[in-house]
């Protein structure tokens, strides 16, 4: 088998890691393909890769759209995206209802309170207050990650902090799908989504941007 198109993926890529100082997990964030398969890639032993993992590179390595693909199957260079520098400025606050405040306050009491003591109680306490900050990190994300999409604002440095909260998997039970999924389109981490999803996603930016 011609390990050639593997070897040269596998240069180009490891070049674009260490010019851009991102991880592995770091290019998966930003909507790469996953650590293990990142790995392959890396060690040349990534054989018969899909066009949807090729894509997924791109992404994570700030390629533009087939540079993946040209470096795979045709031996070509890939073309790096303009490097984005500073963060845009993020809202300066976000609306809160009363019932999310109050819960935060109580929840944050009862911390406080147990804090001083091992009680059994304290577990079940720190998960109301993530319940509670929940509705308020995740407004504050979006208007966040909008800011930067539509200012062309560097998410780089915003991973370490929100790499966690845009990383794991959503739960139908405790999260609204469709803004898990706005949020990780605004993040560059959903390239694969269809084409009405894209639609209604850029036309939700588009109105919260007036």
């Amino acid at each position: 088998m011609d390990n050639a198109p593997a070897a040269r993926l596998a240069d180009a890529v490891a070049a674009r890691m260490a010019k851009l100082h991102r991880s592995r997990r770091q290019v998966h964030l930003r909507g790469g393909p996953t650590e293990p398969t990142m790995l392959k890639i890396e060690r040349a032993e990534a054989q018969g890769l899909t066009s949807k993992t090729l894509r997924k590179l791109n992404a994570g390595l700030d390629w533009a759209a087939g540079s993946a693909e040209n470096v795979y199957f045709a031996a070509g260079n890939p073309t790096e995206l303009p490097h984005r520098s500073g963060i845009a400025v993020g809202p300066p606050g976000v609306f809160a209802d009363v019932e999310t405040i109050t819960a935060l306050i109580v929840a944050a009491q009862e911390i406080g309170d147990l804090a001083e003591a091992e009680s059994p109680a304290m577990r079940a306490a720190a998960d109301r207050l993530h319940t509670a900050v929940q509705p308020l990190y995740a407004r504050f994300v979006t208007q966040l990650l909008e800011s930067n999409r539509r200012q062309g604002g560097a998410l780089g440095p915003l991973m370490t902090v929100l790499g966690p909260f845009l990383d794991r998997p959503l739960d139908p039970a405790r999260d609204d799908e469709e803004e898990g999924l706005y949020r990780r389109w605004l993040a560059g981490m959903r390239p694969d989504i269809d084409e009405s999803t894209r639609t209604r996603f850029e036309t939700r930016l588009a109105e919260a941007s007036t």
